[in-house]
């Protein structure tokens, strides 16, 4: 087990260029959602060591299949060398009685770029499991929030420029289509993009409608809309089938989340075909308020990658998704420093 682990962690595929901007640090190596861990091999047997692989192991929710959170390997600190170092994630973890206290630091960029790492040190491993089991779901946010923002700066530099100017004149948003994501098709206030793949395709919907009052973003409301906009729009290859939200056997997740210091109504779960061919996937979309046209907008992707993995793919979206701006952010007015001409003596 510890031979192919080797063998894979020496096989790291380069994302990116060598070059760094400047920074003088190389790219980072590694796929997406992947992460080393560095950790004696004693610590990673022990109690506080499982701990911190069933946190980062987790299975991701709202999928409909088990898929990890991350995928994890582990290394010890002899093997933790220069091949090793430009990991996209890491987790440096020491139990050692020279602490005498827990701790978990937050860094980036330390042997390469755009490097997340977390050290985490402890006295025992106790304390170190106790410290896991306090800030797990912190722990995991801090590299999904790392990977997203990798995914939104390569999304900027790879824009379907057609499909994001057709989107903006359509609602007044701006969001960076991936190139790959190019198939347009339109409705009343609605805009269907895909890239039409056989094995893995990703689809990114946007839609409108008016803003009501505060319930308009209670969960209830999100997705009944959901399904009747879907209903409309994306009907299936058999008569009166049509894509809706799997509500009989996963109930979809909400959150309250704030992007761009705007409220947004964050849901994720699982769709599939309403009275026709046994079609699904996971989903996920924000719903935000479009404060100059008093409108709520609704910006989802969704995936349909039969027997395949979806993890990756629904992520990939979500970095789209994350990366549109409303109106009252486009046209936001700026604080500038305005220096007046000296008057003439």
């Amino acid at each position: 087990m510890k031979t192919k682990l080797w063998t894979l962690l020496l096989s790291i595929v380069i994302l990116t260029s060598c070059g760094s901007g400047g920074s003088g640090l190389p790219s980072v190596n590694g796929t997406q959602f992947e992460i080393l861990v560095v950790i004696a091999d004693s610590v990673w047997k022990s109690p506080g060591g499982r701990e911190l692989k069933s946190a980062l192991a987790q299975n991701m929710r709202d999928l409909p299949q088990a898929e990890p959170m991350l995928d994890v390997h582990q290394c010890n600190w002899v093997e933790f060398g220069d091949v090793l170092k430009p990991s996209r994630n890491i987790v440096l973890a020491e139990v050692s009685d020279k602490y005498t206290a827990p701790k978990i630091v937050y860094g980036k960029d330390k042997w390469a770029q755009p490097q997340a790492i977390v050290k985490i040190t402890a006295p025992d491993d106790s304390a170190f499991a106790n410290a896991i089991r306090t800030h797990r779901n912190e722990i995991v946010e801090y590299f999904i929030r790392s990977e997203r923002e990798r995914l939104i700066a390569f999304n900027k530099s790879n824009v379907n420029d057609v499909a994001k100017n057709q989107i903006e004149k359509m609602f007044g948003i701006q969001i960076d289509i991936p190139k790959g994501i190019s198939k347009v098709t339109t409705g009343k206030d609605f805009i269907w993009i895909t890239n039409d793949q056989p094995n893995v395709r990703q689809d990114i919907i946007v839609y409108s409608y008016p803003y009501r009052d505060k319930n308009t973003f209670t969960k209830a409301f999100i997705v009944a809309k959901r399904d009747s906009v879907l209903k409309v729009n994306i009907p299936g290859e058999l008569k009166g089938s049509y894509m809706g939200t799997e509500l009989k056997y996963a109930d979809p997740s909400f959150r309250e989340i704030w992007v761009n210091e705007g409220y947004c109504a964050e849901v994720r779960g699982l769709w599939r075909m309403m009275n026709g061919a046994a079609m699904g996937g996971p989903f996920y979309s924000h719903t935000r308020l479009d404060e100059i046209n008093q409108r709520v907008i609704t910006i989802e992707g969704f995936v349909f990658a039969p027997g395949k993995n979806k993890r990756n793919a629904i992520r990939q979206l979500e970095a789209v998704v994350y990366s549109a701006k409303l109106p009252q952010e486009i046209n936001a007015i700026r604080e500038v420093s305005v220096v007046g001409k000296k008057e003439k003596k």
